[in-house]
């Protein structure tokens, strides 16, 4: 069964997707710059005692990289979805 309403949903939830994925690679792509570093080496340069970072800003930069290809394969999702039901309308 095939309504507006579902591909509206739909549509709207790949919006939010996409949103969230751009200002997460936003922050990540900021850290990156403002340490010079990606999150495996920032972690290594912390247990080494190289590099002096709130505990708080390591734990957002590590759910932010564990969350972005969860973020990325629900977008995805959605994109098969409205496809499929696009194709089934017609």
């Amino acid at each position: 069964m095939h309504t507006d309403e579902y591909e509206i949903s739909l549509a709207r939830e790949i919006n939010v997707c996409k949103r969230v994925i751009q200002q997460t690679q936003t922050k990540l792509t900021e850290r990156r710059q403002r340490f010079a570093m990606d999150l495996p080496q920032a972690r290594k340069a912390v247990a080494e005692g190289n590099l002096a970072i709130d505990a708080r800003e390591l734990a957002e930069w590590h759910d932010d990289f564990e969350a972005l290809p969860q973020w990325e394969q629900r977008l995805e999702q959605y994109r098969e979805a409205l496809a499929l039901m696009r194709i089934s309308a017609s």
